[in-house]
């Protein structure tokens, strides 16, 4: 488990490290014995990259259905009809999701509660990194960047938990899963808040706003929710863990960037330790299906890695536990805080039966 491998930390974190990883290993081809028979999948952000890499791999594993959760459902039916001609008995079904809502959050979540017999599979890929500071139109009005990639992720996680736990408790197939993207971003990241100061506040402000260090800043959130989700969620039911494809090329991460030295550099360091988005997508799969209960709440690729470094340190553990605090309660309108009750009950009463 990454609890375990703070001595690994610093070095990950390192660009030496880094690309030692990036350059001197492959990813590993998925197991022979490793299929989506008889399960339901579900893939956010899947109409191009690498959630739509990762939506093919799941295919080729011949799930029972497999969901594309996608903001624009025209793109998503064109993305599905190149898989629809690959794959001609899939069962392929596009869903509409904006992350910077939490109304279609919230809509989604509640459509697989009532159209989805078992969710078996959820990969939270789904995500932006904005180089300059924008709000959502909606709710509290947060930041796109920390919206999309940390509070609207955290709060489709724990709307699916119900369905997701459900069927794990009636299914033969074993526990859900539900990974969770992040990047190696995060690994050297720090975020500094006083006590008294609203760690989400904090990060929901124009000044000074830098668009790379909002991304990695996200990613770190997203890190620390799914490690304390897991002490939440009973490794029986759900494994819970976060997977990082690290640097892939052909992506559209630098869309968005005006400055053509940051493009040119970022471009120079992904052609020479970038993997294909074929390779990186399958670090989803390894996440998904092939790492076990030892990956629950863990960073990790085709293996576990080291947690990003700050979350050893006194200092992020309780920064940890001031963003979960804040993230329940800013999530209290969609009554997440009665759903990790809830949880937290049904697993003691599990655990009597055991």
């Amino acid at each position: 488990m990454s609890s375990q491998l703070e001595n690994k930390a610093s070095f990950q974190a390192s660009f030496f490290g880094n690309f030692w990883k990036q350059t001197c290993f492959s990813v590993p081809p998925i197991p022979a014995d490793i299929d989506l028979v008889g399960k339901t999948a579900l893939v956010t952000g899947s109409n191009t990259g690498l959630g739509l890499a990762c939506a093919r791999h799941f295919l080729k594993l011949r799930p029972h259905l497999l969901v594309m959760a996608v903001r624009s459902v025209q793109k998503g039916e064109a993305a599905a009809a190149g898989l629809r001609t690959e794959f001609p008995r899939a069962m392929i079904e596009i869903w509409e999701l904006d992350m910077e809502s939490n109304r279609s959050i919230q809509a989604f979540a509640a459509r697989c509660e009532r159209e989805l017999d078992r969710l078996h599979v959820a990969v939270l890929n789904a995500g932006v990194g904005k180089m300059k500071f924008e709000r959502v139109e909606e709710g509290g009005r947060r930041e796109k960047t920390i919206q999309v990639n940390y509070l609207g992720t955290a709060l489709l996680a724990l709307l699916l938990l119900p369905k997701m736990r459900s069927s794990s408790s009636t299914d033969p197939l074993g526990p859900g899963r539900l990974s969770i993207i992040t990047s190696d971003a995060a690994l050297g990241t720090k975020i500094d808040c006083a006590d008294q100061t609203n760690l989400l506040d904090s990060l929901d402000r124009p000044e000074g706003f830098d668009g790379f260090t909002q991304y990695s800043r996200s990613k770190l959130l997203i890190t620390m929710f799914c490690a304390r989700l897991a002490e939440a969620v009973d490794p029986d039911d759900i494994i819970v863990n976060c997977c990082n494809p690290g640097p892939v090329k052909s992506t559209d991460f630098l869309s968005n960037v005006d400055s053509w030295v940051i493009k040119a550099v970022f471009g120079f360091l992904h052609a020479i330790m970038g993997r294909t988005v074929i390779d990186g997508a399958r670090i989803y799969v390894h996440s998904a299906l092939v790492l076990g209960q030892e990956s629950h709440g863990s960073f990790t690729d085709w293996t576990i890695r080291a947690w990003p470094v700050t979350m050893y340190s006194v200092l992020g553990r309780h920064i940890s536990g001031k963003l979960w605090s804040e993230t329940v309660e800013e999530l209290r309108f969609a009554r997440v805080d009665e759903l990790l009750e809830d949880m937290k009950e049904e697993g003691a009463v599990a655990l009597g039966k055991k």
